[in-house]
């Protein structure tokens, strides 16, 4: 996973510099600097869990039904390429662990910050499907547990540019980070994404 997601991200930027001078007829259309807000949902999946599902002496569960926030800023280049900057705070994810007599319940915060590259491509009649793939710093405290590690950010999404107000875009996205959490005894990939719906602006 981590080799197929990494081969994505280095695809995908290495050839945002060629994308992005094509049809440069038209750039000065599309092109400025925008900002924005979103909320959505919150959607953690972790490989302890589905490793810990085939031991019938241990139980692990969580509990991600809660909302998360979204602030964008970004630049957009063409109808094609934005240079997008993203902080998302999480919903707190509880969790309940059990081994034998033992239980542990608590619950996980997390927020994050990503630079991705907005691929897609703008249509006339304003609507612009789109994938971001980019890079990041994700902070996660659990309990009194802290930790800070890298991230890559894969989304996709649609966005629909509204004709009657001039620089407002309305998306609809699902984006996730995908991390590794380091322990003493073992390494474990996890990823938590968000279902959102946001507002951009266009200057």
């Amino acid at each position: 996973m981590k080799k197929l997601l990494l081969a994505t991200l280095v695809c995908s930027l290495s050839s945002t510099y060629a994308v992005a001078s094509e049809n440069t007829t038209d750039s000065n259309k599309y092109q400025g600097f925008y900002v924005g807000a979103g909320f959505g949902t919150t959607d953690f999946h972790d490989d302890l869990e589905s490793e810990l599902k085939n031991d019938p002496t241990t139980h692990l569960s969580y509990d991600d039904d809660s909302k998360s926030y979204k602030i964008i800023a970004g630049y957009q280049f063409n109808r094609i390429v934005s240079l997008e900057a993203q902080y998302t705070k999480y919903g707190d994810v509880k969790y309940l662990f059990k081994e034998g007599s033992y239980s542990e319940s608590g619950k996980a915060q997390h927020e994050s910050f990503s630079i991705a590259a907005n691929l897609g491509y703008t249509f006339d009649n304003g609507l612009r499907p789109f994938a971001t793939v980019g890079l990041g710093r994700i902070s996660l405290k659990q309990n009194e547990f802290k930790d800070d590690g890298g991230l890559i950010r894969l989304g996709t999404g649609l966005e629909y540019q509204v004709k009657q107000v001039p620089g407002l875009g309305i998306r609809v996205a699902y984006e996730a980070d995908f991390y590794t959490l380091e322990t003493a005894v073992k390494d474990y990939d996890q990823t938590i994404g968000s279902w959102y719906l946001g507002t951009t602006y266009k200057f």
